[in-house]
């Protein structure tokens, strides 16, 4: 996989200060969120409700239940968040920038799309051009050193948020709390990928990475051994 493709294939939930949405096959919406004032949480930014489980025995009692409980959370999901210029200038929540992973230029590009005045410096005889790329030492570097995309959003983030958050890639638990068991050992796996990869670059916080790849390892097999008894059960008791 290409980094270009990589930028746009890893797009995930469950960070703290930043979310991510694919608008079309070459462009994603980068959403960062506490630069406006306080966070939203994160009934805010994913308005999904389901079960969450606590001992272990509940967890496999709240499993029979687990098809339902997704059925009615999409049932009663909000509307996707808007990702179109008009809507984006408007967020009350996030800074929002569009990041193009566009092939026929061998890097991505980012836009910002609000806050236009507060975090572009222009002189006063200046005008503002808002459809001109951002100059990012990491897409200046992007052809000659190996860039990942997530070099990108460390710049990006630490750049919108004073002072810039300890972790970039902070763990949002809350989220992971909300989904069911099924969907949370999918999400967990993934994030664990990611996390890996950002911890292989050595950032100045990769330490805190690592503290979130453990915490989320017990989460993941956790629920895989929930999955597991729950299974066992289910020949137990003879269910289909």
């Amino acid at each position: 996989m290409s980094r270009l493709s990589q930028f746009m294939a890893d797009c995930m939930s469950g960070f703290s200060h930043f979310s991510v949405h694919i608008r079309s096959r070459e462009e994603i919406v980068l959403r960062v969120y506490g630069a406006k004032g306080p966070e939203p949480t994160s009934d805010d930014v994913v308005p999904i409700s389901s079960s969450t489980i606590f001992e272990r025995v509940e967890r496999i009692q709240a499993l029979d239940e687990s098809k339902q409980t997704m059925v009615r959370a999409r049932d009663n999901m909000e509307a996707p968040f808007d990702l179109s210029d008009r809507s984006l200038e408007n967020d009350r929540w996030a800074v929002n920038f569009l990041v193009g992973g566009y092939p026929r230029y061998k890097c991505p590009y980012v836009w910002l799309r609000t806050d236009h005045h507060r975090l572009i410096s222009v002189a006063e005889n200046q005008a503002l051009e808002k459809d001109v790329p951002l100059k990012l030492e990491s897409v200046d570097c992007w052809r000659q050193f190996d860039i990942r995309p997530w070099d990108v959003l460390v710049e990006v983030i630490c750049t919108t948020i004073s002072p810039p958050p300890e972790n970039p890639f902070s763990i949002d638990y809350a989220y992971f709390d909300k989904i069911t068991v099924e969907e949370r050992v999918v999400a967990t796996g993934a994030m664990l990928e990611f996390l890996r990869r950002v911890f292989l670059r050595h950032y100045f916080f990769s330490d805190v990475v690592l503290n979130d790849i453990k915490r989320l390892q017990r989460i993941h097999f956790r629920d895989i051994n929930t999955l597991r008894d729950y299974q066992a059960s289910a020949v137990i008791r003879g269910d289909p």
